[in-house]
């Protein structure tokens, strides 16, 4: 057995909405799109998105190390995301943030 790929998929409960949020905020590239499943690329990786009717909002363990933490939280707010935990120094030169997408769903910013 050869693994070809690994990917990231995402629970949402509006499509459109959601695919609107990753593409725009942090530049993804929309590789196929439906009514129940997109796959978008952002940084050389796959995150797919699936709708889901069913479920609370969760932390979905997703992470984005960007260049500069704070327009990061910016482009999140202004996607209509929010930021649960601002700008926190977690370790020495580890800093993050906890933000949400605009499903609710929570994932991590760090600090590259």
């Amino acid at each position: 057995m050869t693994v070809v790929e690994t990917f990231f998929s995402v629970d949402v409960l509006e499509m459109e909405r959601a695919t609107a949020f990753y593409a725009q905020t942090f530049g993804g590239t929309i590789m196929f799109a439906s009514p129940q499943w997109t796959s978008i690329r952002i940084a050389g990786v796959r995150v797919a998105l699936a709708l889901a009717t069913n479920g609370p909002p969760r932390r979905i363990g997703l992470h984005f190390a960007v260049d500069d933490l704070s327009a990061a939280c910016g482009d999140v707010d202004r996607a209509g995301g929010r930021i649960v935990t601002a700008p926190t120094e977690v370790a020495p030169s580890v800093v993050i943030a906890e933000v949400a997408d605009r499903e609710g769903n929570t994932f991590t910013l760090t600090q590259r």
